[in-house]
């Protein structure tokens, strides 16, 4: 049986509204950000130091060739991310849980230590619960998956009544949470991209995530544990590509796509998940327990997702 969230019986955000619970970040220059409180409640970025791209995390035993790494050193791919909390979380809430989302990402998205893909929150906003026409909040439940990919719906509104505040929103991953254990597929989170093939040729898209409660909360809701989920569907989001003037999403890794045996959980999109259980496209999300042994990328993943046209390429030395 599973979990009901109770209903709030306030907060409840409809769109159109003044906007409310928001925090812009300060843009950091390199790799590095840590969230600050000033004493006007504001959230802003530490300046990182300068070409500094290790991270921990993600010791994946992965053969690297030379012109890869070479590129790891002097090159810096990274996506903006802005997080959009309908669950009823305050400002404070949200920021902290998102900055563990995306730390855990930043790890996961990394070869030898070294960053694959940096994804740098942007913005965080807060505006309570969403609301049916009726007034009455709407949960994960209600929602379906399917609004991602379609320029219509619930999802695409959401991103539209905010991204005209958002610097470079077409290099711009909107992770939009709602409350409640689940979506109503059954799945925590999905991701995809929003655009046509023409827009998308000429790089004017954005990524859209969708996450519910339970993306970073295991069955018992341990606070000290949570999943990969953002990460994941990051891969999703990046993933995207035209081929043969079709989109696809599938997981580019040798060792995708992911088999439906006997003994493995049911996955009715193989092609787009991973056969590796290490591997952070596997369709099934990990407790993320100990943060020196996640999950991780390959490098023909990471050379994929750096073709995407949402990531920003930056020579570190014309800097």
């Amino acid at each position: 049986m599973k979990d009901k969230p109770d209903k709030p019986k306030n907060n409840v955000h409809r769109l159109g509204q003044h906007k409310k619970g928001e925090h812009k970040l300060n843009k950091p220059k390199k790799e590095e950000y840590k969230l600050n409180e000033d004493k006007k409640n504001e959230y802003k970025l530490d300046n990182p130091k300068k070409d500094k791209h290790k991270q921990p995390g993600n010791q994946g035993s992965i053969q690297t060739s030379p012109q890869f790494l070479f590129n790891q050193y002097n090159v810096s791919y990274t996506v903006n991310v802005v997080g959009i909390f309908y669950n009823g979380e305050t400002i404070e809430q949200a920021t902290s849980r998102f900055q563990r989302d995306v730390d855990i990402a930043n790890k996961i998205w990394t070869i030898n230590g070294r960053s694959c893909i940096r994804f740098d929150i942007t913005k965080v906003i807060a505006p309570g619960l969403l609301a049916n026409p009726d007034g009455t909040p709407r949960f994960a439940e209600s929602i379906n998956p399917l609004e991602l990919q379609a320029n219509t719906g619930i999802i695409h509104q959401i991103i539209e009544f905010y991204k005209q505040d958002i610097i470079n929103p077409n290099n711009t991953i909107f992770v939009v949470y709602f409350k409640g254990n689940a979506l109503a597929n059954g799945s925590i989170g999905t991701g995809g991209i929003q655009g046509n093939s023409i827009e998308f040729a000429n790089g004017r898209v954005h990524g859209r995530v969708i996450m519910a409660d339970r993306s970073i909360k295991t069955a018992t809701n341990d606070p000290t544990k949570q999943f990969n989920t953002l990460a994941h569907e990051f891969g999703h989001v990046l993933f995207t590509r035209l081929e043969a003037g079709k989109f696809t999403m599938n997981d580019p890794s040798p060792t995708a796509p992911y088999v439906n045996a006997p003994n493995r959980p049911l996955d009715w999109s193989p092609a787009i998940h991973n056969n590796n259980i290490r591997n952070t496209m596997w369709p099934v999300a990990f407790n993320v327990t100990n943060t020196s042994v996640l999950p991780i990328i390959d490098e023909i993943q990471c050379i994929q997702a750096r073709k995407s046209p949402l990531v920003m390429v930056q020579n570190l030395f014309m800097q």
